[in-house]
């Protein structure tokens, strides 16, 4: 064996270290990356969740003594409460079941509220105006679609909107 046989292979050698390092590289980004994404759509889901508390906080303090109001804002806490915050596969089917009942409940809230601030003539607020303002707060994030124009890609958002 020669000194100068291993100078054959230099070009082999540095292509496996180059590749070696690249795609090491890439499964650290691809692992960061996914822990962002993976933040960003958990905010998404539970932000309506925060804003409805907050709403109910707010209605608890404002002491409208409204027995049915009353009712709906324990009725929407409760609910909150049974929310499993993992990323399990029973704990997102019941996110889905739960999220049909707090969005109804809290329309009735909302209608209640819209009827005792109607004799004051102040701005009545809707369900719609509401998950806007839940979606401007969580921002959306853009999805992957392979050979599409992005202005026109689906955001995971919108994708969510059947979970």
């Amino acid at each position: 064996m020669d000194i100068f046989d291993n100078l054959l292979n230099l070009e082999e050698q540095f292509y496996e270290e180059g590749w070696e390092e690249g795609h090491n590289e890439n499964l650290k980004n691809n692992f960061l990356e996914g822990k962002q994404f993976g933040l960003q759509v958990g905010f998404q889901r539970f932000v309506l969740l925060g804003q409805m508390t907050g709403f109910c906080d707010v209605l608890d303090s404002l002491e409208l003594g409204n027995q049915n109001l009353e009712k709906n804002v324990e009725s929407i806490r409760s609910l909150i409460k049974t929310v499993g915050l993992s990323n399990k596969d029973e704990d997102v089917e019941n996110l889905e079941k739960i999220l049909v009942k707090l969005k109804n409940k809290f329309r009735t809230i909302l209608i209640s509220v819209n009827r005792l601030t109607k004799q004051d003539k102040k701005r009545i607020i809707d369900f719609d105006d509401f998950e806007d303002l839940s979606r401007i707060i969580a921002g959306e994030v853009k999805g992957f679609v392979e050979d599409e124009d992005v202005d026109e890609a689906k955001t995971a958002q919108d994708q969510a909107q059947a979970w």
